[in-house]
């Protein structure tokens, strides 16, 4: 019994070293290809000549150079975050939590544009050292867009339409500190939803694997 017990203590004291000793550009390559849409060599590729990116002109240039259709415009090892561009209208942002449970919270959020910018996917996957487990996004963050309009929603939306305004949700991952930004309106200036909104901004605060509301604010 003592020797099957000390396995299991060794089996479970080697995954949580395993997965805390991996690194964001780690994670980019083990994700399976149908979560990241590319092959494992594409991601190698991309890995090995813009790990060290530090700008768009970066990464155009490795785009250019070698032939991808993906480049790291902006890589954090120390924070956790990686920001994604190329053959798309948007970018790709990537980061990681570290749970209570000695498990990964890996977040990724890709922005699509045209002409107006949207959420194209926010997906979230639990790593435990081994695999990924897809989680539903609405565990996780949140639904506050409602949140952000000062009066009666159906009314604020057709006082919007008649004036041609519109508003959309979209969100900043967090490359320092655990928090996620939400940003609300985007295809105006601030000031054109002062009459219709609270705010603009709401940051989404986290509490070990889920995000709560916060107090919504001008940007």
């Amino acid at each position: 019994m003592n020797t099957i017990r000390t396995l299991f203590f060794a089996g479970a004291f080697f995954v949580s070293l395993v997965a805390n000793s991996q690194n964001i550009l780690d994670f980019y390559l083990i994700l399976p290809d149908s979560v990241m849409g590319l092959s494992q060599e594409e991601r190698n590729k991309i890995v090995e000549v813009s790990k060290d990116n530090k700008s768009s002109a970066d990464a155009s240039e490795d785009i250019d150079r070698y032939h991808l259709l993906y480049s790291f415009d902006l890589v954090d090892v120390k924070n956790g975050f990686l920001h994604i561009i190329g053959a798309m209208e948007g970018h790709i942002e990537m980061c990681y939590w570290n749970l209570q449970n000695g498990r990964k919270l890996v977040a990724i959020y890709q922005e699509g544009c045209g002409p107006e910018c949207y959420v194209e996917r926010f997906d979230f996957y639990e790593y435990d050292g081994r695999e990924f487990k897809t989680l539903f996004a609405e565990s996780i963050i949140p639904d506050i867009y409602d949140d952000f309009f000062s009066y009666d929603k159906t009314m604020a939306q057709a006082d919007m339409e008649a004036m041609e305004i519109s508003a959309n949700l979209l969100f900043a991952l967090p490359r320092k500190g655990k928090n996620i930004l939400a940003k609300w309106g985007n295809t105006e200036s601030a000031t054109a939803y002062e009459k219709f909104a609270r705010g603009n901004r709401m940051m989404l605060i986290w509490k070990d694997g889920i995000f709560e509301k916060s107090e919504i604010y001008w940007e």
